[in-house]
């Protein structure tokens, strides 16, 4: 991690607990593992607008970890990605609340709300996708690319 994501991450306490869930999952294990951040005013009024709803809280779980480790930990560069590391992760609440873009993006075959946020730190942009679904929302997924 750079010196400038090390100084993003700074106000949001839960940014190691959530890398650290990552690097547990990365190492193999299978323990489960739910942790919510809060969420800034802004995205608050930004997920107000696009689901209709106010939302309090956003997590990720070890499952969702597993999720990124195997579709986008390795071999990205096939697809111009990068490999997402344990460290990466630690960006997500930096990703969501400080985001570049926000976007509906679909839905699943449950009917559940997806939702793509951006930002670009120093020459990377993070994507990550959260699902709305029996009132929570969740991030589903993580990806990086070079700008």
């Amino acid at each position: 991690m750079t010196g400038k994501e090390a100084e993003l991450i700074k106000p949001y306490p839960e940014a190691p607990l959530i890398a650290a869930m990552a690097e547990s999952t990365w190492a193999g294990s299978r323990a489960a593992a739910k942790i919510e951040f809060s969420l800034s005013e802004g995205l608050k009024s930004r997920l107000r607008e696009l689901l209709g709803k106010e939302i309090h809280s956003i997590f990720i779980t070890d499952s969702d970890a597993r999720h990124i480790r195997k579709h986008h930990g390795q071999n990205e560069g096939k697809r111009g990605q990068v490999d997402i590391t344990p460290a990466d992760f630690a960006l997500i609440p930096v990703v969501l609340n400080e985001y570049d873009t926000a976007e509906h993006t679909g839905e699943d075959k449950l009917g559940n709300k997806r939702l793509l946020f951006t930002k670009k730190i120093g020459g990377t942009i993070y994507a990550g996708s959260i699902e709305r679904g029996n009132d929570q929302i969740g991030v589903i997924t993580l990806w990086k690319m070079r700008s």
